[in-house]
């Protein structure tokens, strides 16, 4: 007998591990992939206390922040700057960076009540996340009767409402995609590197010669603010059409099969690891299924385009700001006409007067969002772009395809 069949005998063979852990091990990693629907329907209720607690400590942070934080901090910034219109930009601006820190906040209260009541075991995990859920009540009562003085029941059954769609939501998995997106949100803001060395080298080169064309700044200083979101929201769906075109392409893509080894590889570090090798049957994808792939793979696209679109923008301005003086702006856009006037709008932030102009902060937003279509396209189509951008993310869909398929083959779990 040769030794490397001794060593394959006498290798202990691992514990086995309960049904039970196993499920619940497998549901929460498919939540953590953002596919709640790649779990049971009939488990999709279970565990709630601990599911449900960080999301109601989200919504109670963020209320108290939203409400009464921000209504207390913008009537002390209107006491100190008073009703003059040079300082609306200074309140706006206020009012902007406390809502971010007000959702900054509340997102550092969900994920250190997440981190808590999944590093607890299971019996203490549930004691701490009800008690939470009763503490978040009890504040949510409490900030309604101090608004209301006069209420009777209504504050405990808008109470009860919250907790009531926190649960039906948090069932549904939507606390699991809300988790999924600010780590992707964080993994796309780690990868601007990869985008400012890889993609926007060429893109810039042909958006440059449009920034300094006058016909592209009268154009954006014509447009208003809600003209630019039109835009933006016509790219964006065109940007989702064709993501999920491919998309739904790689699903249904019957060449892809993994061998047995890369099979097993794939199953590292998942719940499907502890029970043994797969087999090769592939079990087809229901409806819900597909269109949870599917709205993962083009919120995932989107984001790295918005990304994209952010790092476009903010180098257009600094170069605008830096190669493009006020006379210029004013040579370029000119004074329109009497139906369409085009005013230089130099911006002014706290009564100071910026070398930034509006006219360049639109005409960068323009091309910015504009250049994000041959960004999607290209990360779906060509190979380099593909590469880093879109099958990283198609492979982290396979993967929990064939982990699902592996806990479906084993005991109907």
């Amino acid at each position: 007998m040769s030794s490397a069949r001794r060593r394959r005998r006498s290798r202990p063979r691992p514990a086995s591990v309960p049904a039970a852990t196993v499920r619940r091990d497998a549901d929460r990693w498919f939540r953590e992939q953002g596919l709640p629907t790649f779990v049971p329907l009939r488990r999709w209720f279970t565990d709630l206390p601990r599911r449900v607690a960080p999301l109601l400590t989200w919504v109670t942070v963020a209320g108290f922040l939203l409400t009464g934080g921000l209504t207390l901090a913008l009537g002390i910034a209107i006491g100190l700057y008073g009703d003059d219109d040079e300082d609306d930009t200074v309140i706006a601006v206020l009012v902007l960076v406390l809502l971010v820190l007000a959702l900054a906040i509340a997102w550092l209260a969900f994920a250190l009540v997440r981190f808590a009541v999944r590093r607890l075991p299971v019996g203490i995990g549930t004691a701490v996340a009800a008690s939470v859920i009763v503490l978040c009540a009890a504040a949510l009562i409490a900030g309604g009767y101090a608004v209301d003085r006069q209420a009777t029941v209504s504050p405990v059954l808008e109470t009860l409402v919250i907790i009531a769609v926190c649960v039906l939501i948090t069932g549904m998995g939507g606390g699991a995609l809300i988790s999924w997106a600010s780590r992707l949100a964080v993994r796309n803001a780690s990868a601007i590197g990869h985008m400012a060395s890889i993609a926007l080298p060429v893109i810039l080169m042909l958006v440059v010669f449009a920034f300094f064309s006058a016909e592209v700044w009268q154009m954006a200083s014509a447009l208003h603010g809600s003209s630019l979101a039109l835009v933006g929201l016509v790219i964006g769906a065109l940007a989702t059409i064709v993501v999920l075109r491919v998309s739904a392409g790689e699903i249904d893509d019957e060449t892809y099969a993994p061998t047995p080894e890369q099979r097993a590889a794939l199953l590292l570090d998942t719940p499907a690891e502890r029970i043994g090798a797969a087999s090769g049957s592939r079990h087809p994808l229901r409806w819900p299924q597909r269109m949870n792939i599917l709205l993962v793979m083009t919120f995932a696209q989107l984001l790295q385009a918005l990304f994209f679109a952010a790092l476009l923008c903010a180098l257009l301005i600094v170069i605008g700001a830096v190669a493009i003086p006020f006379g210029v702006v004013e040579l370029w856009v000119g004074p329109g006409s009497a139906t369409q006037p085009l005013p230089v709008e130099p911006l002014v932030i706290g009564g100071a007067t910026l070398t930034v102009t509006v006219n360049l902060i639109k005409a960068a937003t323009l091309l910015s969002l504009i250049a994000t279509l041959p960004f999607i396209f290209s990360a779906v189509s060509e190979p380099r772009y593909r590469e880093r951008f879109f099958d990283p993310i198609m492979a982290d869909l396979r993967r929990a395809i064939v982990v699902r398929d592996a806990l479906s083959t084993k005991a109907n779990l």
